[in-house]
């Protein structure tokens, strides 16, 4: 059985999320929010950045329903590890904010694992353009 889904609101969401990351990023964290300790042997500052990633392919392949998983690899992860290296190269300009290879390596492990969540779950949502 196929959960279906209005593709507008697919839409409207991936806009949120997608403003949501934009806030987080330009957001000064430095005081307020601390994610220097580890959780499990790994950074939690890491963790956070995987988390927060892992819905971008899942967005993409919904709002992209009619592409094969193979069409979306070719047109649509180049563009996502893109995003997440916009992400974490703007804060090169942030005095605030610091760059690091592995948050971005952080983005891209999120990247894979929405685009892992996606060929499991794509076979059972149907995405529609009816309102």
């Amino acid at each position: 059985m196929q959960a279906r889904i209005n593709n507008i609101l697919v839409k409207r969401l991936f806009y949120i999320y997608i403003s949501f990351i934009l806030i987080l990023m330009l957001m000064p964290t430095g005081k307020h929010i601390n994610l220097n300790h580890s959780i499990y042997g790994f950074r939690a500052d890491h963790i956070v950045h995987s988390t927060i990633f892992v819905p971008y392919m899942i967005f993409i392949g919904l709002i992209n329903n009619n592409l094969s998983i193979i069409e979306l690899l070719k047109s649509k992860l180049f563009i996502a590890l893109g995003f997440g290296a916009l992400c974490e190269t703007f804060h090169l300009f942030l005095p605030y904010r610091s760059f690091s290879i592995f948050d971005y390596f952080a983005n891209c492990f999120g990247i894979t694992i929405g685009l892992l969540l996606l060929i499991g779950i794509g076979k059972y949502i149907h995405v529609t353009e009816k309102n």
